[in-house]
C-alpha cells in the first residue's frame, strides 16, 4: 500500500508541474490513481504524443513488445490489454486468462506505462467469447429490461469482466476503459441496432460499473469507428477521452479527421485508440494537431509498419514511451 501511495503522491507532484488543466474525471469518486493519469493525458494533449500498442496476453504480450523493443530499443508507454477473453465463459480456463492479464497490467503499471483494456464483447447470449460473436446480433432494448433473459445474460457478463477490473482497482491500478469500441461503425453488435441503443447501453454500462461495482479506477474512452458519426456520442458526462479507430492508411495523419473528434471531446483528450499505419509524428506536427496516443492494431497490423519507420517513430522527440514517462519510483 505504500508502495502504491508512494506512486500516486509522485505522479500527481511531477505532473502538477507539466499542466494547468483541470478536467476532472466524469467520475466523482475516481481513485486517485485515475486522475493522476487523466491529469497527464490532458497535459500532453497537443505537445507530445503517447507510443500505445494493443496486445491480448501472455505470450502474445510478449511477442508484441518484444518485436517493438527489438526494433526500436524502446517500448510502449502505454499498452491496451484485450479484455474480451476468448474462451468458454466462466470456465477455469477463461478465469485463468483473465488474472494472466491482471497480472501482466499490474507487472506494467509499476514499470511506469499506462494500461488500457478493449473489449471485444461475445454476444451475452452465447456460450464462448469469441470474435464471431461480437457480430451475432442480441437484443440491447431487452437487455435493459429487468426480468428477461438478455437482461439476465448482460448482468452476468457485465459482472465476471468487473471481476477482473476490481482485481485491478484493488491493486491501485488505473485503466483506460474502452468498452463498446467502434460504436457507430455497426459491425459488432452493440451497433447493429442503432444509435439509441448503443448509447442507452453506454450509459447502463457506466451506472452499473460506477454504482453497482464501484470500479472507481476506470477512465472511460469512447472510441468511434473511421466513419466518425459524431451524433453516436453519449455525452461529455460519459466519457473521459475521445477517440476513433482508422485503418484507412493515410487518414491517421489527416488534421480533418482529428478535428471532427476533437468538434466532440471539447477540453478533452483525443486519441487514436486504433490503427494499421502509426501517423508521422513530423506530418502531424506540420499539419497543426497530434492524437494524444497512437495505437497499432497487434500482429501483421503493428508489423505493416517497416521497421526503420517504427525506429524513427518511437525514437521521435514528440513520442513518448515507457522509458520516458514520470518517474514512479
Amino acid at each position: 500500500m505504500k508502495y502504491l501511495l508512494k506512486i500516486v503522491y509522485l505522479l500527481l507532484f511531477v505532473l502538477s508541474a507539466f499542466s494547468s488543466y483541470s478536467v476532472e474525471p466524469i467520475n466523482p469518486d475516481a481513485t486517485d490513481e485515475a486522475r493522476a493519469v487523466l491529469k497527464f493525458l490532458n497535459s500532453i494533449q497537443g505537445d507530445k504524443t503517447l507510443a500505445g500498442q494493443h496486445v491480448i496476453y501472455g505470450d502474445a504480450t510478449d511477442r508484441e513488445i518484444g518485436y517493438i523493443f527489438e526494433n526500436t530499443g524502446k517500448r510502449p508507454a502505454l499498452v491496451e490489454f484485450e479484455g474480451g477473453i476468448f474462451a468458454k465463459k466462466y470456465s477455469d480456463d477463461y478465469y485463468e486468462r483473465q488474472d494472466r492479464l491482471v497480472e501482466e497490467a499490474i507487472e506494467y503499471w509499476k514499470k511506469g506505462g499506462l494500461i488500457a483494456i478493449c473489449w471485444h464483447w461475445g454476444n451475452p447470449m452465447k456460450p464462448r467469447n469469441t470474435y464471431q460473436n461480437t457480430k451475432v446480433e442480441f437484443d440491447i432494448k431487452a437487455s435493459l429490461r429487468e426480468g428477461t433473459p438478455e437482461h439476465e445474460a448482460l448482468i452476468k457478463d457485465l459482472d465476471v469482466t468487473a471481476r477482473m477490473l476490481k482485481k485491478l482497482r484493488d491493486a491501485g491500478v488505473p485503466v483506460l476503459w474502452r468498452p463498446l469500441h467502434e460504436i457507430c461503425g455497426g459491425w459488432f453488435w452493440w451497433s447493429k441496432q442503432g444509435k439509441d441503443p448503443a448509447q442507452a447501453l453506454w450509459k447502463f454500462i457506466y451506472e452499473y460499473y460506477t454504482g453497482h461495482h464501484n470500479l472507481n479506477n476506470l477512465l472511460w474512452v469512447y472510441s468511434a469507428s473511421q466513419e466518425m458519426r459524431n451524433e453516436w456520442f453519449p455525452g461529455h458526462e460519459y466519457a473521459d477521452v475521445i477517440g476513433v479507430d482508422i485503418y484507412r492508411e493515410g487518414e491517421q495523419d489527416e488534421l480533418a479527421n482529428f478535428n471532427k473528434m476533437a468538434a466532440i471531446a471539447g477540453d478533452k483528450p483525443v486519441a487514436l485508440t486504433e490503427c494499421d499505419h502509426i501517423p508521422d509524428p513530423d506530418v502531424m506536427a506540420e499539419r497543426g494537431f497530434l492524437w494524444n496516443w497512437f495505437l497499432p492494431w497487434h500482429s501483421r497490423w503493428l508489423r505493416s509498419n517497416e521497421p526503420e519507420y517504427l525506429k524513427r517513430v518511437y525514437n521521435h522527440e514528440l513520442v513518448i514511451t515507457l522509458d520516458e514517462m514520470p518517474e514512479v519510483e
